[in-house]
């Protein structure tokens, strides 16, 4: 990606003049020297990983440009743009800085040693095998789709008019069984997989995959629209090289589709449609600041959520709350008919509060967990990605696809820990050998 040194000089003194303009732009905003230092320190530290990361794969797709965005998020977080922020504890920040150290730890000792795999103890499908078992997970879809769609009343994309659609969808009442809805955004990528080993045909896999694509586009959900999204990028590109302009063209549409979904799931009120997507975002985040569309999503959906972790921190410290290990354990625990809110406190959940992924390991295991977890998140993530890379078998696709959602999503909770994951684990340990 980067093969020539006057190359890299270019994209350094770019970095170097972005990170000033910007450091000149929050201080004319009135942002302290105790906001910018961090924020500078934090920014520095991205661009170092990406640049180093990218030159070390020639890939941009990798754990370390992922993750620097959560870095970024991390930085900006330090800038006081929204009424809803407030200054870290000592304990938080100490947290976020272990993390990041600790999760950059163990990728750089997975690119340095061995890649290894776990093996599976369950006998490879043939290809019809593994079409019929992807078909009877797809059309297990479909049938929950239907419950759930007869349930609500309604079609919801058919209702994008209703400025309630949202609103009723998050209130709709699912059941576990709803994970083999959210499974459609991982299973284009698979019957792609089956279609360049020429068990489908081109035409089957286009009709499945549009059928995958009408049933997520009806919870507008764009954390699982990313997942699909990335799972079909990670599967077109493990058999053909993406060129840069075409990669940063996907980018561009997928910001874009982002942006529009947030618009639709704002509502369709008067005071909403009169206002620039930009404004209506600032007000409903509190942001007293000037900022643009690309500065109000990093504080909505970012320094806000890193506030959110930081209470829910100080609410455990105070409580000497500790779950010993039930965060991590939530695969398992899920499918248990147990009281979830007694296994999980709604006044310690990162998931419904939305305290970023740095809580759960804390909430488990105090710093063991911070050290420890963090560790183990960037050991994995640069294992799968180094078998993608090597091409050591396309099961790494959905894999390393997963691992890409879960630190994508950092900045939101924990999804290493959701049941979702894993299930999909198991279903792509399944079909795709």
């Amino acid at each position: 990606m980067i093969n020539k040194p006057y190359v890299l000089i270019l994209i350094v003194g770019a970095l170097l003049f972005l990170d000033a303009f910007l450091v000149y732009r929050y201080l004319s905003w009135g942002s302290t020297m105790d906001e910018i230092l961090p924020f500078t320190g934090f920014l520095l530290l991205a661009e170092t990983i990406t640049v180093f990361s990218i030159i070390r794969f020639n890939q941009i797709i990798n754990p370390f440009t992922l993750y620097s965005l959560f870095i970024y998020i991390a930085g900006f977080s330090f800038l006081i743009i929204s009424d809803r922020q407030i200054d870290y504890d000592y304990h938080y920040i100490l947290i976020i800085v272990l993390s990041i150290a600790f999760f950059i730890a163990g990728g750089l000792v997975a690119m340095k040693t061995f890649t290894f795999s776990f093996k599976s103890y369950l006998p490879p499908l043939s290809q019809r095998l593994s079409l019929a078992f992807l078909l009877l997970v797809f059309v297990a879809g479909i049938g929950v789709f239907i419950l759930e769609v007869g349930q609500l009343g309604y079609l919801p994309v058919f209702n994008l008019a209703n400025a309630e659609v949202y609103q009723e969808l998050n209130e709709n009442e699912v059941t576990p069984l709803h994970n083999f809805i959210i499974v459609n955004s991982v299973l284009p990528a698979m019957f792609y997989i089956l279609f360049k080993r020429k068990t489908l045909r081109f035409w089957q896999f286009l009709l499945l995959t549009a059928v995958c694509g009408f049933i997520i586009l009806n919870f507008f959900s764009r954390q699982i629209i990313v997942l699909f999204f990335f799972s079909m990028l990670i599967a077109y590109s493990y058999y053909k090289t993406i060129p840069l302009l075409k990669f940063f063209s996907i980018g561009v549409v997928c910001t874009v589709i982002f942006i529009v979904l947030g618009q639709l799931r704002g509502g369709s009120s008067e005071e909403s449609n009169s206002m620039s997507v930009n404004d209506f975002l600032r007000d409903y985040g509190d942001i007293t600041k000037p900022t643009n569309i690309i500065e109000t999503y990093l504080s909505l959906y970012g320094a806000v959520n890193l506030t959110s972790g930081n209470g829910i921190v100080s609410d455990a410290l105070r409580d000497d709350y500790v779950s010993y290990g039930l965060y991590s354990a939530r695969p398992v625990l899920t499918i248990i008919p147990v009281d979830k809110n007694a296994i999980y406190p709604p006044l310690y959940s990162s998931y419904t509060k939305l305290g970023t992924y740095l809580v759960d390991p804390f909430l488990d295991f105090r710093w063991i967990g911070v050290i420890g977890l963090n560790f183990m998140y960037g050991l994995f993530a640069m294992n799968s990605f180094k078998n993608y890379l090597a091409k050591n078998g396309e099961y790494y696709i959905v894999e390393w696809s997963l691992f890409i959602f879960c630190i994508f999503m950092c900045a939101f909770t924990n999804f290493f820990h959701m049941f979702f994951v894993a299930f999909f684990f198991i279903i792509n340990r399944i079909a795709i050998k």
